[in-house]
């Protein structure tokens, strides 16, 4: 049974060491990998383009203030009292007249009816005239009477349905300055949209290329481990042979452990970076990445004067400036067209009712007009703050240009200062070689003590360090340099070519 549990366990054991080696190993990215990587899953750029989205259909929201606004509208009223139209007091001005003509009105001239004798006597004799008008005159009165002069217009309850439309002709300048503002908030979008995928790149560059100098570090820290143990072998064999006195063995047991901390810190440092690094990913699941590009810096870039043309044109945080001026100008023509009036055309049409008078319409079209003609001088005050803002973007565009100028001279500095200390680091690091060679060979024929052993060995490691960190510093400021000029694609043309020169220990 024992046996096969054990033949058990190494099935499954086997079965499962792929899923593990797979689990465990590490994804390799090169940086343009992850760049593409940080712009399909960065939630910073999925945001903005979602507000780009947001912007195109403020656009076609804006586009339907043209078109007429149709609505259908129901209404059921209750009111105190019914309308109605009392005409009684003209009916009692009117019957006294009828009922004296009636009865003492004398007439004549009344046209013979009769066709058969009405050629003859075409007009009736005046007494028949006055009989005959006088029974039409008292008829009437009686009508009169019957008739109903308290007329009820409409009832106190009552339902409509209807369908009516409103439609802007001209608005003073307003429909068409919405839909020129909502293009230019476009545009605004597009260009933080461009600003933020420089400020991840230059944040992408620093984690991506730190994770690159953290790796290296370890390295040399390990190189450093590896002399450390072998400068502690040596002196133990020094000692033992009674070469050199025992604090020169703890100085060097001393340096190996202090080689191990450092090891294990650079180690840590690692996992640290690689966290910071997936968060500029946008994918948590990267723990174990492995990055393929390796540090560079170039042998030389375009001149000051050249980038700084560019960033007057490309910059995007410029770019957005101009398109709040443009808003600002926009504001101000929609406030100087408020003394213009509006005009409208309007309809309405009883689709169905319930008890609604009947001297309603069944439909109505016309054209309104509205003109503010005194408004307490809100427009006027309106009006004088948009020029004051017009004037205020500006002055922030001059001191935007002015700070990108100064900031642009400051990063070509530092981009040439850094060429210039790789330069001066290669020389120091050779003369470290050489001075960490010569002091192992005097330490070896009891020349030279621990401490300038262990000395040597750490400048020739700080050089590597610095010669690394000084290429890491301008991977990040030429990021940046870029990212400020508007032209941040440039970093990865930067990165590659005879003009790059990558990283070597």
């Amino acid at each position: 049974m024992r046996l096969e549990r054990v033949v058990s366990e190494l099935f499954c054991m086997l079965f499962l060491l792929p899923a593990i080696t797979l689990a465990q190993e590490p994804q390799l990215l090169t940086f343009e990998d992850a760049l593409l990587m940080m712009s399909e899953n960065n939630p910073a750029l999925k945001r903005q383009r979602e507000e780009i989205r947001q912007r195109e259909f403020e656009i076609k929201s804006r586009r339907g203030l043209r078109y007429p606004t149709v609505a259908l509208n129901a209404q059921a009223v209750s009111m105190s009292d019914p309308l109605h139209l009392d005409l009684t007091p003209v009916r009692d001005a009117i019957t006294p007249l009828y009922n004296t003509l009636g009865n003492y009105g004398v007439f004549s001239g009344v046209p013979n009816p009769d066709p058969a004798t009405n050629q003859q006597f075409p007009t009736l004799p005046d007494a028949q005239s006055t009989e005959g008008v006088r029974q039409q005159l008292l008829a009437a009165e009686e009508e009169i009477k019957a008739a109903e002069w308290d007329k009820m217009i409409q009832k106190k309850n009552f339902a409509v349905v209807s369908a009516g439309f409103v439609w802007p002709l001209y608005a003073g300048g307003k429909i068409n300055g919405a839909n020129h503002a909502a293009g230019v908030n476009r545009e605004i979008s597009k260009e933080e949209l461009r600003h933020t995928e420089g400020r991840l790149l230059t944040e992408l560059t620093s984690r991506y290329y730190g994770l690159v100098l953290a790796m290296e570090i370890v390295k040399l820290r390990e190189q450093m481990l590896e002399s450390m143990n072998n400068h502690y072998h040596d002196a133990s064999k020094l000692f033992e042979n009674g070469m050199i006195a025992k604090v020169e063995l703890l100085h060097a047991k001393v340096s190996k452990n202090e080689a191990e901390r450092q090891l294990k810190e650079a180690q840590r440092n690692i996992e640290i970076i690689r966290s910071g690094l997936a968060a500029t990913l946008g994918n948590d699941s990267l723990q174990q990445v492995m990055p393929l590009s390796r540090l560079f810096i170039n042998k030389n870039i375009e001149s000051l004067n050249y980038w700084i043309e560019t960033a007057k044109i490309s910059n995007p945080q410029l770019k957005q400036i101009d398109g709040k001026k443009e808003l600002v100008e926009i504001k101000h023509k929609i406030e100087r067209n408020a003394y213009l009036p509006s005009i409208a055309a309007m309809g309405n049409y009883n689709i169905a009712d319930i008890d609604l008078s009947p001297y309603t319409p069944q439909w109505l079209v016309g054209v309104g007009l509205k003109w503010t003609l005194f408004e307490g001088m809100t427009r006027r005050n309106d009006l004088k703050t948009s020029g004051t803002l017009k004037k205020q973007v500006e002055y922030a565009r001059q001191k935007a240009n002015n700070d990108l100028t100064a900031y642009l001279t400051k990063l070509y500095n530092e981009l040439q200062m850094q060429m210039e200390q790789k330069n001066d680091l290669e020389t120091t690091l050779e003369l470290a070689n050489e001075y960490c060679s010569s002091t192992e060979k005097a330490f070896n024929e009891g020349l030279a003590n621990s401490t300038k052993v262990v000395e040597a060995h750490s400048k020739v490691i700080q050089a590597k360090v610095m010669r690394l960190k000084v290429l890491y510093d301008y991977d990040v400021a030429l990021s940046l340099f870029f990212q400020t000029t508007g032209t941040p694609q440039q970093f990865l043309n930067y990165s590659l070519g005879e003009n790059t020169i990558l990283e070597s220990l």
